[in-house]
């Protein structure tokens, strides 16, 4: 007996539930135009602000690359003598020990000798 009272206590619960979810009307989310527009401007600039970065990230990578890849004068000087002798090499060839030459020529630095670049072009 009791167990068909609490059945049918828990049909009309369930009843209650889903008339009193279905009466629910659903609402309308009204958008705060200012709001849309201010949201707008916030990812246009920062799609404008990644646009730079990567722009200015390409031309420092391709001015780093030019100015490693420029033909400078390096000039050996013997800080005894004074004797100076001076070669044509792209400048990403020169180390502290020597540098290789336009022409293929290594050339290795002494101790007692050392290096001056001129980065000026001369032809």
């Amino acid at each position: 007996m009791i167990g068909k009272i609490l059945i049918t206590l828990a049909v009309i619960l369930a009843c209650m539930f889903m008339i009193s979810s279905r009466a629910r009307p659903e609402l309308r989310e009204i958008k705060n135009p200012a709001a849309e527009r201010n949201k707008k401007y916030l990812r246009n600039g920062a799609i404008a602000f990644m646009a730079v970065m990567v722009i200015a990230a390409g031309s420092m990578i391709y001015l780093e690359l030019d100015a490693r890849s420029a033909v400078v004068t390096v000039h050996v000087i013997n800080t005894q003598s004074g004797a100076r002798k001076s070669y044509r090499a792209m400048k990403n060839e020169i180390h502290s020990d020597g540098f290789t030459t336009l022409d293929g020529v290594e050339v290795f630095v002494a101790g007692i000798e050392r290096i001056e670049i001129d980065s000026r072009e001369s032809r």
